[in-house]
């Protein structure tokens, strides 16, 4: 219950209709209506506007009580306009947080979903509460609810821009601590801070000091390592510096359930447990009905689209009163599995001569071998003739990569600088043989291991390092129509190892590493970090981003496994329970819902196809024995 303290002498005893028998904070008092219910009543300053005040404030109490303390009027005594709203018998998530610790697991999910849906229906009714912070949501009875709506509206519409208030800065939004009128996006960024302190104790932009906060909500990124891992990625595009990069308050709340529908928040009592499958139900027909846990109570929530096509259901008594469905007089709405890509039985055997390997495929199959390299005392580097089981040789010595179409290889030399000191790259035509170079790079920098195709075969990237200092200075773009290279120094450096590819919007994305946290950085084109989940753990590899773009995989944070994660939100979306102490080699994706993985399997390796629980669904390859006699490179079909 929230502290009651006794009416002092400058307190009212009265306000309009409303009986103030307790304070609760600066001219906010618990009082009591004529019908005897308990209320808030809320004060605001006497020298606002009372005209402009009351058109402002009229609306509040059209806005559906849905996870919100419900407005009940609004009006002016003794020359003091004033707010009445729902009591909520609960701490609010300032001192709940101070007194019990910080929220975790479903707690803390219940908490985002019931902020978010309060917004929701806010801002579906026109409207914005502009102050969202932690000493405004109560942890009421049935679960968390935003209170204060139509304060920071009633005293923005009322206010001369240059002496309009800013709610606590530690939750308030930059474009607002610059000067801007509250909005939508704002919300979504007092959100986000609140959830990030109910996760941590602590703003995430916490400075040390007022001064040192502001600073950093203008210029610095969010502190997010201690929330969830599922939450973490929309908590921080929620908290973007420029508004119209955060996203609506309905598709916050979309994500948000979706997580909850499809994230595991505890042991399932049954050994026969179900394979999860991702965004398992939507529901079509124009109107999307979505069960929102908060506290112990089930809402339902309906879009505004539902009102133009209704599924009619008559509604009778339960044995325990409440109202339940029976059968629909129209059309159910559809039901929409996601679809789960199969993995064909391989048909055919592609040996690869002299290795003792043997490659299992199908001509259905996505992806399949292009290129390997010839391990031991002479090397040699072959690549996959178009159409062919056959293999032809090209320069040896260097890393190849076959483009998407199967027509071109690329060829970066593993030995720099015999003829000169400008690095280069070979692009090879597979069925003749005939090969140009590209200047790309000069001493002191060079180009390293596997080059990478973009998606539609016009580019080749190349990771750039700086060989006397052992570090990844930048890359190359290399435009193969123009034979013409583009060398881009990046504004900051990394690890030998970590390498850059290609993300799927077109940018560049690569392994994070600071010596504690792995994660990955997205850069422009030109070298510059436009984007960080440094949350998401180690990628490997080169093909870590699924063929769709959707989701990318990483050996979990905490080694757990490997894990999936969405590229748009940064949340998990799957683990994939698998050792990863057996000589695993990760080899890529084999389609949206596979990975193809090696590992020792008795006396020989095997590459597998695995599903999101790690079961293998098939066997891509064989090696005979332990040792590593070639090194495979898969290639995904531009027609798969």
């Amino acid at each position: 219950m929230p502290d009651v303290g006794p009416i002092g002498p400058g307190d009212p005893g009265r306000v309009a209709e409303y009986e103030i028998v307790g304070r609760l904070g600066e001219a906010v008092y618990l009082g009591r209506s004529p019908a005897g219910g308990r209320v808030v009543v809320r004060l605001l300053p006497a020298d606002l506007d009372q005209e402009r005040f009351l058109a402002a404030a009229g609306p509040l109490r059209e806005i559906s009580a849905f996870c919100t303390a419900e407005v009940l009027d609004t009006g002016v005594a003794d020359g003091r306009p004033y707010i009445v709203s729902e009591y909520i018998d609960g701490p609010n998530l300032q001192e709940a947080v101070a007194s019990g610790g910080t929220l975790r697991g479903a707690a803390l999910h219940r908490l985002a979903v019931g902020m978010m849906t309060a917004l929701v229906a806010v801002h579906q009714a026109g409207m914005i509460h502009g102050d969202i912070r932690p000493d405004n949501v109560v942890l009421g009875p049935d679960g968390p609810r935003v209170i204060n709506f139509g304060v920071a509206r009633a005293l923005s519409a009322t206010e001369a821009a240059d002496t309009r208030r800013v709610g606590v800065p530690a939750f308030t939004a930059p474009e607002v601590l610059r000067g801007a009128d509250p909005a939508p996006a704002a919300d979504l960024f007092g959100w986000a801070a609140t959830l990030a302190f109910a996760a941590t104790g602590r703003s995430p932009f916490d400075g040390g000091s007022m001064a040192g906060t502001v600073n950093r909500i203008l210029n610095d990124e969010p502190d997010l390592e201690a929330v969830e891992d599922d939450l973490r990625g929309t908590v921080a595009m929620c908290l973007a510096k420029d508004p119209d990069s955060r996203p609506a308050a309905s598709d916050v709340l979309l994500r948000l359930v979706g997580e909850l529908l499809t994230t595991d928040l505890g042991p399932a009592p049954a050994a026969t447990r179900p394979v999860r499958r991702r965004r398992p139900l939507l529901l079509g027909a124009g109107a999307m009905a979505i069960a929102l846990l908060s506290g112990g109570t089930v809402y339902l929530l309906t879009s505004p689209s539902a009102a133009s096509a209704p599924v009619p259901v008559s509604a009778q008594p339960s044995p325990a009163g409440s109202l339940l469905p029976t059968a629909p007089t129209a059309a159910p709405p559809d039901t929409v599995l996601y679809p789960l890509e199969e993995v064909e039985k391989a048909t055919k055997d592609v040996p690869i001569p002299g290795f003792g390997i043997t490659v299992h495929e199908n001509p259905k199959d996505p992806v399949r071998i292009s290129s390997y390299i010839a391990l031991g005392e002479v090397t040699s580097t072959h690549v996959r003739e178009k159409g062919k089981d056959t293999f032809r040789t090209v320069t040896p010595g260097t890393y190849p990569e076959l483009s998407p179409n199967e027509e071109l290889a690329a060829l970066n030399s593993v030995v720099k600088f015999t003829q000169s000191d400008t690095d280069h790259i070979q692009v090879t035509e597979v069925a003749t043989g005939e090969t140009f170079t590209v200047p790309t790079v000069k001493k002191p920098f060079e180009t390293v291991r596997q080059p990478v195709w973009s998606a539609d075969g016009s580019k080749v990237l190349l990771s750039v390092r700086e060989a006397d200092k052992k570090v990844m200075a930048g890359f190359v773009i290399v435009d193969v129509a123009a034979r013409k290279a583009t060398f881009v120094v990046t504004e900051t450096i990394g690890d030998e190892n970590n390498l850059f590819v290609f993300a799927p919007d077109g940018s560049i994305a690569r392994r994070f590493f600071d010596g504690k946290t792995t994660g990955v950085d997205f850069y422009n084109l030109q070298g510059q970090i436009v984007r960080s989940m440094r949350w998401v753990g180690e990628p490997r590899g080169l093909d870590w981003f699924s063929p769709s773009g959707k989701l990318f995989y990483t050996i979990c944070p905490k080694r757990e496994g490997l894990c999936v994660w969405d590229t748009v939100t940064g949340n998990r979306r799957h683990t994939i329970p698998v050792p990863l102490n057996d000589g695993l080699t990760l080899h890529g994706w084999f389609n949206e819902n596979h990975l193809m993985v090696e590992r020792i399997t008795g006396k020989n390796r095997q590459i597998q196809v695995i599903d999101f629980v790690g079961k293998v669904q098939r066997v891509l390859a064989d090696r005979r024995g332990h040792k590593e006699t070639a090194y495979l490179r898969f290639t995904r079909r531009s027609d798969s």
